[in-house]
Order: structure tokens, then C-alpha cells, then sequence
């Protein structure tokens, strides 16, 4: 029982440190694989918050396996995830939000907590000398290092410093994205899309609160554990979300008011419905028809959002936005009227009149007959309620 009682508390450590080494892996072997330099750095900073992490966890694992030293060379690598983890949580919430957009975050935001964490520990070494104990035998830095790890308040505030901020930067982003939307074009607000980062949020605040629990109340391991699980989740979230390109749904260059763009008298931008900084030049009706009459991208069964997202180089929610108010549906739909029409064109083709209507629709891109047959149905019935035929190549 007690080596099963080790084994499980080993596992506590170790698992966090496994999967933040993999999430690190994945997201850095996508790294080059990116639709502009925003998306890179991204993909580049959940890689490295992730290592922070595993850095943190090995650190600790490293105290529970050898906990006789008071000062052990981790320390400082610990003390450093301390400090950077929250720094790299706010510039991965900063580019989510500002993605495609030519706003860098400040380097200063990664240079200035060393020197003024060395100003306030060495004023506090000032204030407080300590008389031998658990600084003795240890270097001035090795002092300061071990001074940081125990000062709860100190780190506390460090992660406060950015942690906040990145609370109100997720809070004024939606109250502004809502509020510029809120007249017809609301219904195409898509926050659902990107509430996983609420959820990675509130994942990051109970991560922080339950590292700072055992400060107050002692060690558990019930508390350990709990974290960990946090931590795999967030970690595992954001990876995924980030692979797959889940970004918010505008961009805050839009958004958010500018020196240009006064606020009216009801709190509203003048500009009620600015066009995502992504669509100019690249999303326009013509552009788009140009390509599905070109490429003919619907023909492959397995076309998705994402995919049209990827070529037009947006994400997935600007491009389902475009289709809802440029043709009144959604993609599923827009895809299915694109194949109708090319098996209409098919069969009619006299050189596939030896062609059995299963071969036709396999080559307009219906998966299978059910699909075809659905397709089909809904098409009609909206015929019926609306009494006149789809169109989907008219120009706008």
C-alpha cells in the first residue's frame, strides 16, 4: 500500500511534466506552418509556456525527490517559471486577440520584472538581514532566489501583475465586440466560437489560486493533484484550439475605438459594422466565387470550414460570418447548392450518360447517397417556403 501511495504521488508530478512536453511538441511542429507572422509568434509562445511549465513541475518533482537541501540549483529555473509563466499567459491572450493585426507586445513586458524583482529582494535583504538559517553557505543570488520562492505575497503580486490584465483585456474585447455588433448583424456574432479561451481563462485563475493555497493553508496532496489536472486541461485546450486556428471571431483592430473613431453619443463606434481587418483584400464575394468556380473545392467530400478558412487565410468564424451575410446561409448549405448544381451539370454532360447517378454524385462531391438524398430534400423544402430557387453565383 504505502509503495502504491508513492507511485501515485510521483505520477502527480510526472504526468503534468509528460503532457506539457507534448503539447510543447506539437505546437512547435506546426510552428512553420502559419498564415502570418501573429499566428507564428503565437504558436511559438504556447510552445514555450508549455516547457515553462514542465519546468516548473520538474523543479518541484525535483524538491519531493530529494528534499534535504534547503537550496537545491532548480530553484532558480523554478523561480524563473514563476515569474515568466504569467507573462507568456498574457501575450498568448494578447495575440489571440489581436491576431492578424500589425501590434507587437512590448519586450519590456519580459524585461522589466527581473531587475525590479532584484530592487525590491534586495531592499527587503536591506530591511530584514537574515541571521544564518536557510541562507547560509548560499551566494547573494542563490539568497535572492530562495528569498522570492518563500516570500508568498511577493510572488503573489508578480502574477496579479498580468493576470488581471488579461482579465480586463478579454472583458473589454467582448463588451466592445458585442456592443459595435449589436445592431442586424448581431445574430452573426459568433463568441461562442471562441468561449474556450473564457474556460482557459478560468482554468489559469484556479491554476494560480490552488499554487498559492499551500502558502496559506499547508501542503496537500488532494491540492497537488487538483492543479495538475488544471494544468493538463489547460494545457490540452490550448494546444488543440491552437492547432486547429479557433481565434476569436474579430479582429480588436476593428473593435476597439481608435483616434479616428469617437464614440457617439449612445456609446457606439460611428463605423457600426467594420469588416474584419483580414477580409481586405482577400475575403470579398468576388474573390471568394473566383476560387469555388476555379478550384471547384467542394468536388472533395471532406472539404470543411477550416479548410476554406485556411485558403482565404482567416479563421474559421470571420469565414462562416462571410457566407451568413453575403448569401443568407450557412457553409454546410452554400457547399451542398455548389454540388447540386455541378451534378445537375454532370448528368446533363452526354459523356456521362453510361455514368449510374451514384458515380455522378460521388464525382459533385456527395460523400453518399443519404447526403445526396438530404441535400436534395432541404433544398426543395426552402423552395417551397420561399417560393422561388436558390442562387448562388449572383454578383453582388
Amino acid at each position: 500500500m504505502g509503495e502504491f501511495v508513492i507511485y501515485s504521488d510521483l505520477m502527480t508530478y510526472i504526468l503534468p511534466i509528460f503532457c506539457s512536453a507534448v503539447c510543447s511538441v506539437f505546437t512547435l511542429l506546426l510552428i512553420w506552418n502559419y498564415r502570418n507572422l501573429a499566428e507564428r509568434k503565437l504558436r511559438r509562445l504556447v510552445s514555450i509556456y508549455c516547457i515553462l511549465i514542465a519546468v516548473w513541475w520538474s523543479s518541484t518533482l525535483w524538491h519531493v525527490l530529494f528534499d534535504d537541501p534547503i537550496f537545491l540549483p532548480v530553484d532558480i529555473p523554478l523561480a524563473l517559471s514563476y515569474i515568466y509563466i504569467p507573462i507568456l499567459f498574457y501575450n498568448i491572450v494578447y495575440y489571440l486577440t489581436y491576431l492578424g493585426s500589425k501590434r507587437n507586445f512590448s519586450i519590456l513586458n519580459y524585461l522589466w520584472p527581473v531587475p525590479t524583482l532584484a530592487i525590491i529582494l534586495m531592499a527587503v535583504a536591506w530591511i530584514s538581514p537574515s541571521e544564518g538559517g536557510t541562507f547560509t553557505g548560499l551566494s547573494l543570488f542563490e539568497q535572492y532566489t530562495e528569498l522570492f520562492l518563500s516570500n508568498f505575497s511577493l510572488r503573489f503580486v508578480i502574477a496579479a501583475v498580468y493576470i488581471i490584465p488579461t482579465g480586463l483585456l478579454l472583458s473589454r474585447y467582448y463588451k466592445h465586440a458585442v456592443l459595435i455588433k449589436a445592431g442586424k448583424d448581431r445574430k452573426y456574432l459568433s463568441i461562442k466560437s471562441s468561449s474556450w479561451l473564457i474556460v482557459f481563462f478560468i482554468l489559469s485563475i484556479a491554476i494560480w489560486l490552488i499554487a498559492f493555497l499551500p502558502s496559506l493553508f499547508g501542503t496537500s496532496q488532494w491540492l497537488i493533484r487538483l492543479n495538475a489536472l488544471c494544468i493538463m486541461t489547460q494545457e490540452i485546450l490550448l494546444t488543440y484550439q491552437t492547432i486547429r486556428r479557433q481565434y476569436l471571431a474579430f479582429q480588436t483592430t476593428d473593435v476597439f475605438l481608435t483616434n479616428e473613431e469617437k464614440p457617439g453619443n449612445n456609446g457606439l463606434n460611428v463605423k457600426q459594422s467594420p469588416t474584419p481587418a483580414n477580409m481586405h483584400g482577400q475575403l470579398d464575394r468576388g474573390t471568394f466565387e473566383n476560387y469555388m468556380s476555379q478550384q471547384k473545392p467542394y468536388l472533395n467530400p471532406d472539404f470543411k470550414l477550416t479548410d476554406m478558412a485556411e485558403a482565404m487565410g482567416v479563421n474559421r468564424t470571420v469565414m462562416s460570418n462571410f457566407i451568413n451575410q453575403t448569401y443568407g446561409m450557412n457553409f454546410k448549405r452554400y457547399l451542398n447548392l455548389r454540388r447540386i448544381k455541378e451534378y445537375q451539370t454532370l448528368i446533363a454532360n452526354p459523356s456521362n450518360e453510361r455514368k449510374s447517378p451514384y458515380q455522378i454524385m460521388a464525382m459533385a462531391g456527395f460523400k453518399d447517397s443519404r447526403h445526396f438524398q438530404r441535400a436534395f430534400q432541404s433544398e426543395n423544402t426552402d423552395k417551397e417556403q420561399s417560393h422561388e430557387e436558390p442562387k448562388i453565383n449572383k454578383k453582388g
